[in-house]
């Protein structure tokens, strides 16, 4: 009899400092199944491991990328997607990469774990020190967190709950269940993991996921299944991703989960309502970057040292700071962000549009959180060459053109109405024209700091900022989408108003009145999307949020767009080398331009993902969904 091995990656020290992570890595060491579950460290390092199977969106390729919100600059692995070309169970493009959360292979290895760990870990005998019942827990939830990817990428998909062996790999080859008996698989677990888990972990297990991390996962698949797209019976024509129960009974179910969470959970929304708001933009910009704090409820952690890297930094930062702009802000993400007042910008939603005069002033705090435009301070110096250019401080960024009255040199500017103007000047650093790297660099005229450390020098360094699976706002915004759809307005508004409070804006009702709509559910229902939108940009939830809503052939068919940002001289004014962004001196246009870089458009096959030629091969019993043969 062959006996069966184990590679464990991670082991867990009850050394570690409580600033340390505990999933740092030592070298990996085979051990057969029949030893990891005779020894209670073993079999916690096993558990540790199982956590890498959740995969985290702090990469150069995100998920933003496939949606409106977002463009990623190097044009590979997305492009397909976005341009609805030949994506077919042998044509992948990005749903086949390795950090797509919902890569099938991989999510069914880590699931295969999950099962050994939960057949065998009541087995494993007591040593001090280590706490089996918490194993268990977490070996629950993290079958149910990778179901529940699954389930959000493909729909309907076959529920294994057991490790078979290479004997057995004939029973293996199951049909897909239905999207309701997965959801009624991921909450069994869900709910098996409460009853494990404890309500807080200590310092040193920072990151290990608690009870409430299960109830708030219950209340995010419960509120997906409920969404318009698992009703559908035109476009969603698949059986097996079709939900046939009480939809109203998931939405109060969502919300009852949700609100489990905010009231009796240990976490707590963070107030970012004091200050300006670029102060306030700040502090809701720590929320994400801060390496603890009280609103996260999951977070994989990074070192600077060991284990798996975070180098957003260096992968979406800004070109003069000699970083890679991965992915960028759209011109369509820009607009989505309100004025103070609770109003909503106007025009710039077409190539061609144009505004003279800063049209980013008066956002609220969010925006600036998020986005960085023509003129902001990054947050750091310039490196020794990039100084000579921009000797400021905190380092402005320049993703524009700036005309000089000296040492300048002859600049031609192609506006979107194809006419061109000429000056003396230079181009920005931060554009892909820039003297320092112009093969990376923004093709929207604008980048991301919601996920960056700014102050880190990511050319050469790592940030620590951690990558936030789930946060206390996401329950306030279940609560409320769940109470609009079930008729409950007031009670919809009452948990949109807390979280917009926080960050210093208007209550729902002002906003709602100040954008000229109407406090009835079809207004509210919109409403609230927005504010998932801008609440959590950036954190991989807008790609499931667009399917599940089914607006994907409103949002995923604009055209790609960014800014074209143009500095010229008052009457009167000077400036030579170096540029410094002065709204005193320069007169700054703003043009909306289109970016022929994807031809986006969508199809409806492409709220479900294909599943690979060689898994069908593998299991005939899998059916594809609809146009992706």
């Amino acid at each position: 009899m062959k006996k069966k091995y184990i590679i464990v990656l991670a082991i867990f020290a009850l050394s570690l400092s409580a600033c340390s992570e505990f999933m740092d890595e030592v070298p990996s060491t085979e051990y057969t199944e029949e030893m990891v579950f005779t020894d209670a460290a073993l079999a916690q390092a096993y558990v540790t491991e199982l956590y890498n199977n959740i995969k985290h969106g702090a990469k150069e390729h995100t998920l933003d990328g496939l949606t409106d919100d977002a463009y990623f600059t190097h044009n590979y692995g997305q492009k397909a997607v976005n341009e609805a070309a030949a994506i077919s169970e042998s044509t992948l493009e990005w749903f086949n990469n390795d950090n797509c959360p919902f890569k099938w292979e991989h999510r069914y290895k880590g699931i295969r774990h999950a099962n050994l760990l939960i057949a065998n870990l009541s087995k494993v005998p007591e040593k001090t020190g280590y706490d089996i019942n918490r194993m268990i827990g977490e070996a629950y939830y993290l079958r149910a967190h990778m179901y529940h990817e699954l389930v959000r990428g493909f729909g309907g998909v076959p529920i294994i709950d057991k490790a078979y062996t290479i004997d057995e790999i004939n029973d293996m080859q199951i049909p897909r269940n239905n999207v309701g008996e997965c959801l009624d698989f991921i909450v069994k677990d869900l709910d098996e993991a409460a009853k494990y888990l404890p309500a807080v972990v200590e310092d040193s297990h920072y990151g290990r996921v608690t009870k409430y991390v299960a109830v708030g996962l219950k209340a995010r698949i419960l509120l997906h299944i409920a969404s318009q797209l698992y009703a559908d019976r035109t476009i969603n024509t698949l059986p097996v991703n079709q939900f046939n129960g009480d939809r109203n009974d998931l939405y109060r179910r969502a919300r009852a989960a949700a609100i489990e969470v905010i009231e009796n959970g240990p976490y707590k929304l963070i107030d970012c309502s004091a200050g300006t708001n670029v102060e306030r933009a700040e502090l809701f910009k720590a929320i994400i970057t801060d390496k603890k704090n009280s609103e996260q409820m999951f977070v994989r952690s990074f070192g600077i040292e060991s284990g798996e890297e975070n180098r957003m930094g260096l992968w979406h930062g800004p070109n003069g700071y000699r970083n890679w702009a991965g992915t960028t802000p759209t011109q369509d993400l820009v607009m989505a962000f309100e004025f103070e007042d609770g109003s909503m910008p106007q025009g710039m939603t077409q190539p061609g549009d144009f505004v003279v005069g800063n049209p980013y002033n008066g956002r609220e705090a969010r925006f600036y959180a998020t986005v960085a435009t023509d003129g902001n301070n990054w947050g750091r110096p310039r490196g020794a060459d990039g100084k000579v250019y921009d000797p400021t401080p905190l380092g402005q960024l320049q993703s524009g053109f700036y005309e000089l009255s000296e040492g300048g040199t002859g600049i031609d500017v192609e506006l979107p109405n194809k006419t061109t103007i000429s000056f003396q000047g230079i181009a920005g650093v931060d554009t892909r024209k820039g003297p320092i790297e112009d093969w990376n660099g923004s093709w929207t005229g604008y980048y991301e700091r919601k996920l960056i450390d700014c102050a880190v020098d990511a050319q050469y360094y790592r940030q620590e900022v951690p990558w936030t699976f789930m946060r206390l706002a996401e329950m306030y915004t279940i609560a409320a989408e769940a109470s609009i759809e079930l008729g409950e307005l007031e009670e919809g508004a009452k948990w949109l108003d807390v979280l917009r409070a926080r960050v210093g804006n208007v209550d729902t009702k002002t906003a709602i009145a100040k954008q000229g709509k109407q406090f009835n559910q079809a207004d509210l229902r919109d409403f609230v999307r927005h504010e998932r939108r801008v609440e959590f940009a950036y954190e991989s939830n807008r790609y499931f949020d667009v399917r599940r809503w089914m607006i994907a052939d409103q949002t995923n068919n604009k055209p790609l767009m960014g800014i074209l940002v143009v500095g010229r001289l008052k009457p009167g004014q000077t400036a030579g080398r170096p540029y410094i962004h002065d709204e005193e001196k320069y007169e700054y246009t703003y043009y909306v331009q289109g970016l022929g870089n994807e031809n986006r458009k969508w199809d409806n096959k492409l709220y479900f993902a294909p599943i690979t030629r060689e898994e069908r091969r593998r299991n005939p019993a899998l059916v594809q969904n609809p146009g992706l043969e």
